[in-house]
C-alpha cells in the first residue's frame, strides 16, 4: 500500500486538545496557520474527568482532563459541514480504544465530508502485538498520521499505511496538593532536546515526521524543521506566546 501524502500549506499547526473542535481565530500567532487539528474524539462521549486538573512545577505543566469530547458520531453530525467550509486543512483526531474501534472510527470519517487526514493517538501501555494490530486496522481512503509521545518507545513497523508520525507531549506524573499520583500530559520546555533527538531518529526510518512537544521558541521550531521535520505543531504558545529568542 502506498504511503499518502499530506497538503499542509504552511508547516504550523496546533497540537490535538488546544483549539477545540473548529478553526476558529484563537490562533494567535503571526505564523500562518497551515493545517487545523481537532480535539480528540472518542467512539462514544467521554466526561470531564473526577478530578482534572492541571499541577504545575519548577517550568512543567502536567495536564489531566479524561478528554472530554461528545463522541465522533455527535462530533460528526455538528461539526462536519464547517470543517468542509474551512480554508485550511481539517484533521480529525481520534482516541480509538480497540483495533475494532479504530477501524469503525476511521470509516466513520471517511464517509463524512470536510476531513484531509485522521491523526490517531493508541491507548498508553500497548504491548508490540497489540500496537501491531491497531497499525492493522488503520486502512484508510485518507492519509492517516499517528502520534507517538516521547515516552521512548520504539517506532511500530511497518508504517506502510501511515503518512506521517506526529511526536507529541510524553505522559507524566506528579503529586497533587492533597498528595494523589496525577498521570497526564507533561509540557515543558526540557522536552525541546529530546524532541530534535527523536526528530533526527525518525526521519532517518524515512517517516515524514511532526514535532509537537518542547517547543517554546521560534528557533526550536526552526531547529526541528532544519533537522528534517515537515511541520510544527504548538501547544500551550497558543495560550502564553513564544518566549524570546
Amino acid at each position: 500500500m502506498n504511503r499518502q501524502s499530506l497538503y499542509c500549506p504552511t508547516p504550523w499547526m496546533n497540537a490535538a486538545g488546544t483549539l477545540g473542535f473548529l478553526p476558529s481565530k484563537a490562533w494567535n500567532l503571526p505564523e500562518a496557520q497551515g493545517v487545523f487539528v481537532t480535539n480528540p474524539l472518542s467512539l462514544h462521549p467521554r466526561t470531564p474527568a473526577a478530578q482534572r486538573i492541571a499541577l504545575t512545577d519548577a517550568g512543567n505543566l502536567l495536564v489531566h482532563s479524561g478528554l472530554p469530547n461528545p463522541g465522533l458520531v455527535t462530533a460528526l453530525r455538528r461539526y462536519a459541514r464547517k470543517w468542509e467550509k474551512s480554508p485550511i486543512p481539517v484533521w480529525v483526531h481520534l482516541i480509538p480504544q480497540s483495533p475494532e474501534e479504530c477501524y469503525r472510527m476511521i470509516h466513520l470519517v471517511e464517509n463524512s465530508a470536510g476531513v484531509s487526514a485522521i491523526e490517531i493517538s493508541l491507548p498508553p501501555r500497548l504491548s508490540t502485538g497489540e500496537k501491531q494490530a491497531f497499525l492493522s486496522a488503520m486502512d484508510s481512503e485518507l492519509p492517516i498520521v499517528l502520534v507517538l509521545p516521547l515516552n521512548g518507545e520504539e517506532i511500530p513497523v511497518p508504517l506502510d499505511r501511515i503518512s506521517a508520525v506526529t511526536l507529541s507531549a510524553p505522559r507524566g506524573m506528579l503529586p497533587s496538593p492533597s498528595g494523589a499520583w496525577i498521570e497526564g500530559r507533561l509540557f515543558s520546555i526540557s522536552l525541546f532536546p529530546q524532541m530534535l533527538y527523536a526528530v533526527k531518529q525518525v526521519v532517518q526510518h524515512g517517516i515524514p515526521v511532526i514535532a509537537g512537544a518542547g517547543i517554546y521558541r521560534r528557533a526550536h521550531a526552526q531547529h526541528l524543521l532544519q533537522a528534517g521535520a515537515m511541520a510544527i505543531q504548538v501547544d500551550t504558545v497558543l495560550w502564553k506566546g513564544f518566549l524570546n529568542d
